[in-house]
């Protein structure tokens, strides 16, 4: 029978005719299953969400509580930047991460559409899917007389890289992955007081992105014409795959905000304020089709093609509290809220003909709290630190769960020390372990695969910086 239908010309012009009106209607409709819309879909960070933690090896140590009340490394360029009078002369701070992650998926019901059978999605797991990422900052600080200082910051707020098994269950929805933004800090402060200073930054950040994923012809083709024209071609579910890449980068433009108060010399006050940033990524999309599913790509639809999508990322506020008991111990609190509810969707526009393309994330704002404790020894060159997170997940259901951001509520066990090798240069070394809750996924794709199965996942981070005072 399948000869048949490869060997009659009247039909397969027929067939032609019949699928490239389907496939424009079925765009129309907006339905259009090329995927291009993954381009912004962003997978684990450490932080919740697409958020990298990793600004400061010293506030990692005691899991980021002290980050709005320091005054002892350069990190205060990014998370306070009213802290940076408090700097005698200048300070250079250079540090580096390894983010080592286990993310593992178990399947547990995954198929293709029920509107076609509901059959198993085949394939593997996918492995064990990210990688061991480096990270970066520096900072410098200068003071310039008794009330003013400026700084410079550049660090990574928000990044992310994985890579799953081509050929794993998942593959229509995710295979590669990997996003970084790198954010440049200018920043002054004024002391107002002497107990009270204020400081402000510019923000200027530069996000580049690639992602890679599978396509199923063989159900695009059902979705646009009837099974025996498809079948024809040989194009039936998980048996003509082809792949698309897609490229895009953006500058955007923000701002933070600092507040620091110091009552006494043993307790310490801090607040800050760091600004969306507006980004409108453009990319690229190329896909490679198979050959007996060049016929799809009637009506411009699966071509090669430039796309853009217009992307906030969130704005946060921060506050904390530090006291020093003694000489040996102190305390320190804090707490972060972070607006991920302005990742509601996310609509890709296309420089062809095909419509917009809207992705519902339905992303929620979120909560961070991190409690620390110092402790400097008899030996005065010796501080210890460690500890405790809590970091809320933005994603709000397993419907909304991208595999390549299976994001959950993580908790964050840090320890660190301090090494004072000279007078005027330190040594901090930190590692942090998070324990991320199992975490559910039933996601549907844009042909209809239902991705169904459970994330096993930890991070583990180490870290190593060096203060330089002059």
């Amino acid at each position: 029978m399948l000869e048949f239908y490869r060997n009659n010309p009247g039909y397969n012009r027929i067939l032609e005719k019949t699928i490239k009106l389907n496939i424009i209607r079925i765009a129309q409709g907006n339905r259009f299953y090329c995927l291009c819309c993954l381009l912004f879909y962003l997978s684990p960070a450490s932080g919740a969400g697409i958020a990298t933690m990793e600004s400061s090896v010293k506030e990692l140590g005691q899991a980021f509580s002290g980050a709005p009340t320091n005054i002892e490394d350069g990190s205060m360029v990014f998370f306070n930047p009213g802290a940076m009078n408090h700097v005698r002369g200048g300070l250079f701070s250079f540090a580096g991460y390894a983010v080592i992650p286990s993310v593992r998926f178990k399947n547990t019901a995954s198929q293709l559409s029920p509107q076609v059978g509901g059959s198993p999605l085949r394939g593997n797991d996918g492995g064990d899917s990210p990688h061991t990422v480096l990270i970066p900052n520096f900072y410098y600080v200068q003071n310039l007389s008794e009330r003013f200082a400026v700084g410079l910051g550049i660090n990574i707020p928000f990044g992310m890289e994985s890579s799953y098994h081509p050929d794993w269950k998942g593959r229509y929805q995710a295979i590669d992955s990997k996003l970084v933004t790198i954010n440049f800090n200018p920043s002054a402060s004024m002391k107002i007081t002497e107990k009270l200073s204020v400081g402000a930054g510019l923000n200027v950040q530069y996000l580049e992105s690639r992602l890679t994923n599978a396509i199923d012809f063989g159900m695009v083709c059902l979705n646009a014409a009837n099974p025996s024209a498809c079948a024809s071609q040989g194009l039936m579910p998980q048996t003509a795959d082809g792949h698309v890449s897609l490229k895009g980068d953006s500058v955007g433009f923000g701002y933070n905000i600092g507040i620091f108060y110091k009552p006494t010399e043993n307790t310490r006050f801090g607040a800050s304020y760091r600004s969306k940033v507006q980004h409108n990524i453009r990319g690229n999309a190329d896909f490679t089709v198979p050959e007996n599913a060049r016929l799809l790509t009637q009506g411009h639809v699966f071509v090669d093609t430039s796309a853009k999508t217009p992307v906030t990322l969130p704005d946060n506020v921060l506050f904390g509290f530090f006291h020093q008991f003694n000489a040996a111990w102190a305390l320190s609190a804090d707490a972060l809220w972070t607006r991920w509810s302005r990742i509601r969707e996310l609509r890709t526009h296309f420089s062809s003909l095909q419509p917009d393309d809207v992705q519902t994330m339905k992303w929620k704002d979120t909560w961070r709290f991190a409690f620390g404790l110092r402790y400097s020894p008899i030996i005065n060159k010796l501080t210890l630190r460690t500890g405790f997170s809590y970091d809320e997940s933005p994603v709000s259901s397993p419907l909304h769960r991208s595999p390549r951001i299976p994001d959950n509520d993580r908790y964050w066990l840090t320890a660190g020390a301090t090494y004072a090798v000279l007078k005027n240069i330190d040594v901090h070394v930190a590692y942090a372990h998070l324990f991320i809750n199992d975490t559910s996924i039933n996601r549907t794709g844009s042909t209809g695969d239902q991705l169904t199965g459970k994330f096993t996942e930890h991070i583990n981070i180490v870290g190593l910086q060096l203060d330089w005072r002059f």
